[in-house]
């Protein structure tokens, strides 16, 4: 069984040989000990005619205009926001994704893993981006007060995301991901029925797309975002990947969504993986794969990319990833 045979098989719950696992890419920084990869990530190039500004010191610019201030190696946080003032969106010069060469590493990354699932990251998506371009408190203000200037620009992102959809589909990729954190630690940004009336369209939209085109569409979502994978499951999400599953509680995801969608999960990067204790992610690893793939499919394990950044060890990474391999079977449906 190939890779990407074994990821299509876990997601539609078919009973695959054993777990897949994305362990080594997307790793960031890269590191040189493998620890195993049924998954190849590959994404669209900042185009070739972006000239990055000089900015100040610490801080980086994107082809969006943002501005972004290192917080370590790795993180930053936005500083500058190019449409803090919504009326600006009616004469802002969005990227062009239909750019062949955006997509020239990838198509080249593809080639060489083929048999592994290809998982293509879209460069933005809509409600996190949005928090880019216009800052919080503007954007929780323009939800009651420039909903017509707010629904303008998600109409211009969710363009920008379906011409990514169209380029990866035409190189060969096999699933999307949009990266997309809805939730607090106890609650969402907006309510659920904000985010239905602002965002679900646009959701629908992208996801039909994303399935014409013979892919699985994958969410990343950090937080508590309970109150919406029902929805997330209603308008076609294939993969629900979270790093947190105990602000929301293993055995309550399983018993409302288990067997309807299929979660992608390293243990919690909260609450079991910064303590380090060997045993106890052992025993996390057990109770992920025997509740959500307990349906002959229906879980996938990874790491978390960046865990230095969180202050978790290589070493509780490797044995994660061991224990992982050393459990990763599923219960027969």
């Amino acid at each position: 069984m190939t890779s990407k045979e074994r990821v299509l098989r876990a997601i539609r719950f078919e009973g695959p040989d054993r777990v897949p696992y994305n362990f080594d890419s997307n790793r960031v920084p890269e590191i040189e000990e493998k620890y195993g990869e049924d998954f190849e990530w590959v994404f669209a190039s900042e185009s070739k005619h972006f000239i990055p500004t000089e900015a100040e010191p610490n801080t980086r610019q994107t082809e969006w205009g943002v501005v972004y201030r290192t917080i370590n190696t790795q993180l930053g946080e936005p500083c500058r926001y190019p449409l803090a003032d919504l009326s600006a969106v009616r004469t802002f010069k969005f990227p062009d994704f239909s750019e062949p060469e955006r997509y020239e590493k990838a198509r080249e990354q593809i080639r060489r893993n083929p048999d592994k699932y290809i998982l293509g990251m879209f460069p933005n998506f809509l409600f996190m981006h949005l928090l880019d371009l216009v800052g919080f408190e503007n954007l929780m203000v323009s939800f009651v007060e420039e909903e017509e200037l707010l629904e303008e620009l998600i109409g211009k992102l969710t363009e920008g995301c379906l011409q990514v959809v169209e380029k990866f589909a035409q190189i060969g990729v096999n699933g999307m991901i949009a990266i997309e954190d809805l939730g607090l630690q106890k609650s969402l940004f907006i309510s659920p029925q904000m985010w239905r009336k602002f965002f679900k369209p646009s959701y629908e939209k992208i996801i039909r797309k994303v399935h014409e085109a013979g892919m699985q569409f994958f969410i990343h979502s950090c937080g508590y975002i309970f109150d919406l994978i029902e929805d997330f499951i209603e308008i076609g999400t294939d993969v629900l990947q979270i790093d947190q599953q105990d602000n929301m509680g293993i055995d309550r995801l399983d018993e409302a969504y288990g067997g309807r969608i299929c979660f992608f999960c390293p243990c919690d990067i909260q609450t079991v993986l910064p303590k380090g204790d060997f045993a106890e992610i052992e025993e996390r690893v057990k109770k992920l794969i025997g509740t959500f793939g307990r349906y002959g499919g229906g879980f996938m394990a990874k790491t978390y990319p960046m865990p230095a950044s969180i202050n978790i060890t290589e070493e509780s990474t490797k044995y994660m990833c061991d224990m992982f391999k050393k459990w990763g079977k599923y219960e027969k449906k």
